[in-house]
């Protein structure tokens, strides 16, 4: 586990701007392993996270929210819902039957530019997904997935 100190936030904060929109992050931001990223608003201090961690080995703390990849950030499911009043773009309308796909971990055949986009159906915002320029690339977790 570390803490990301405040350059590290402000970095993927304009990241998660460019791609999404999103403006404001008022959580605590842990790094656990190289890519995945947790946000945490407990009551405990940056300082009794860190002592915590050297004596009990934490393997997760707080939410987790994204993915950080070399071609940008992916926003996990709850990431997606944490951030829902804030995205503003990269968000792809699907139809119902493009929606039931997506619950049931299919990916989408849809040509599109290659970026992540966030999936909308109706009035939520159900996942996030990478385009492939061929495909929209499904990374619903198989435990969240709708069995067919």
């Amino acid at each position: 586990m570390k803490i990301l100190r405040s350059s590290e936030k402000k970095r993927i904060l304009k990241q998660l701007n460019e791609q999404f929109g999103i403006e404001k992050m008022l959580h605590l931001l842990l790094r656990f392993g190289k890519e995945k990223i947790r946000a945490f608003s407990g009551s405990l201090s940056a300082d009794e996270l860190i002592t915590l961690d050297t004596y009990l080995r934490v393997e997760s703390a707080g939410v987790y929210i994204a993915k950080q990849q070399e071609d940008g950030i992916r926003l996990t499911v709850d990431g997606v819902s944490l951030f829902k009043e804030q995205i503003t773009k990269n968000i792809l309308e699907l139809t119902e039957e493009q929606a039931q796909e997506w619950f049931k971990g299919q990916d989408l055949l849809i040509q599109l530019d290659k970026n992540f986009k966030i999936l909308k159906y109706k009035d939520e915002l159900i996942g996030c997904g990478k385009s492939t320029g061929e495909r929209i690339v499904n990374f619903m977790p198989k435990e969240r997935r709708i069995k067919s």
